[in-house]
């Protein structure tokens, strides 16, 4: 996969999962309200989940704009 098809796909999770983690911290809620305890466990592992993997797409996206940053400069230093 090419670095910037790389920075698309990382920005895209970058911006959606803290969204759809906001949704199921919302169903966790609704569903401990409506006393269904076992929903609300499993909903909750999975916002902790989604949590876990923008925290992991945040990184990878600052190291992938690094690579691109670094290689970019490698192809103006050639150039000269």
């Amino acid at each position: 996969m090419k670095l910037r098809n790389a920075v698309k796909t990382l920005l895209v999770l970058v911006l959606a999962l803290p969204m759809v983690a906001a949704v199921l911290v919302w169903v966790n809620g609704l569903l401990r309200a409506m006393d269904d305890a076992a929903g609300a466990t499993v909903v909750r592992y999975l916002a902790m989940a989604c949590q876990v993997a923008w925290s992991v797409c945040l990184v990878g996206l600052l190291v992938t704009l690094a690579l691109m940053a670094l290689g970019d400069e490698r192809r103006s230093n050639e150039e000269e």
